[in-house]
């Protein structure tokens, strides 16, 4: 299995003290389901491999069920369930296809079930759910789903099938929120549960100077997004902050490191305005961290989430973050670490970036105060997976 995974008061603690926890006699394991769109890129399959990851080295069993991809597939898990949830979303195309796509995916996981005595199936994001929730028709199986974000179009939707759920689990109380007045989903079925994030590599202090030399050339200040270039990151209005800033701030230097289907169209754009040496897009990168070391603060400008990874990783390399006010990022941003600004809001987003930056004692203040929340229990991996555990035996019903 890959590693990794990354979410005040935004979690309850439940149960006893994690280190009163470690001593308790060993559990009656568990056979969860961890079961996801596609097993691509991204924080969302970061948080499935981790969250399985801990289960297993916990003694439960972990099957991977959905579309194979570059991080999760039958070449890295033999037991790996292969269905086309892919198709069940937006890749499947027409109505038509997309359904025939949810049959052939819930018949199946069906099948697969008969043979295969599992005590939940956990779904990660709506196409999953569709598919859970008709396979298990007539067993009595459990299933879950996390909300991870969405566009606020698509709320009501992913409520109605998330309603049919047992549990709708999401890394943020803003979502939650949405999920219950927009959503439509009943608030005893919602449970908040945060996002673990993995202890950071170490990085040598000559690395990070040279990766730092490298990606500043003649500038003064390095600024960070780490982003799938997708619609909802919202790259190209990162390109027209980037567009005003080189007049009123010539010394700044913008790093996209991130790939994906809107590639060419954003390079483009940033070539029409004339970007050059103040926007580089450096493509997918194994060495986030150090990235996020090197950089004097990190930008996020995305039209929706739920808990972004990239903002506790920020937190962990001790750089300042600035986002916009998406769900779950003013459960994590406020101006003891960054600031919050609102979506699509060129103006207030150049001004939080400049407001950061022109003062370097108040921006190392705030990179020491993001480390410190960035040791905050709702960021440990281990405190949050085990309130997964409990959460998965109090919904199949087992003892502890």
């Amino acid at each position: 299995m890959r590693r990794a995974c990354y979410d005040r008061e935004i979690i309850q603690k439940i149960g006893p003290n994690p280190l009163q926890m470690q001593t308790d006699p060993p559990l009656d394991p568990l056979h969860v389901v961890e079961m996801g769109t596609q097993f691509g890129l991204g924080g969302i399959t970061r948080h499935i491999l981790g969250l399985s990851d801990w289960l297993q080295a916990h003694n439960h069993r972990v099957t991977l069920a959905g579309s194979a991809d570059i991080w999760a597939g039958p070449d890295q898990q033999p037991d790996f369930l292969d269905l086309p949830t892919r198709y069940v979303s937006g890749d499947g195309g027409s109505i038509i296809n997309r359904l025939r796509h949810t049959a052939s995916a819930a018949w199946r996981l069906r099948r697969w079930l008969a043979g295969n005595p599992v005590d939940l199936i956990h779904c990660h994001e709506s196409a999953p759910a569709l598919v859970a929730n008709l396979a298990r028709t007539g067993r009595r199986i459990p299933v879950a789903v996390t909300y991870h974000g969405s566009e606020p179009e698509r709320i009501a939707a992913f409520g109605r099938i998330a309603a049919k759920c047992d549990l709708v689990i999401t890394p943020s109380h803003r979502s939650a929120e949405d999920l219950a007045s927009i959503g439509n989903v009943p608030r005893d079925k919602l449970k908040v549960i945060g996002l673990g994030v993995s202890p950071p590599p170490e990085d040598s202090a000559e690395d990070i100077a040279q990766l730092r030399s490298e990606l500043l050339g003649d500038g003064d200040r390095l600024i960070v997004t780490l982003a799938r270039l997708l619609p909802q990151k919202g790259i190209d209005i990162l390109i027209d902050c980037v567009a005003r800033m080189k007049e009123t701030h010539p010394g700044y230097r913008f790093v996209v490191a991130g790939d994906g289907p809107d590639e060419v169209q954003l390079h483009a754009l940033a070539q029409q305005n004339g970007l050059g040496k103040h926007l580089h897009f450096i493509g997918r990168t194994d060495k986030p961290i150090r990235l996020l070391r090197a950089a004097d603060m990190f930008l996020l400008t995305s039209r929706w989430e739920a808990l972004p990874f990239t903002i506790a990783e920020a937190f962990q390399a001790g750089t300042p973050a600035v986002a916009t006010a998406c769900s779950g990022v003013v459960e994590l941003i406020d101006d003891s670490v960054g600031a919050v600004v609102p979506i699509g809001d060129i103006d207030a987003i150049c001004a939080a970036v400049a407001d950061v930056l022109s003062d370097e004692g108040r921006r190392q203040t705030l990179a020491g105060n993001a480390l410190k929340r960035s040791r905050e229990d709702r960021f440990d991996p281990d405190w949050v997976h085990r309130q997964f555990e409990k959460t998965y035996y109090d919904l199949a019903g087992r003892q502890r």
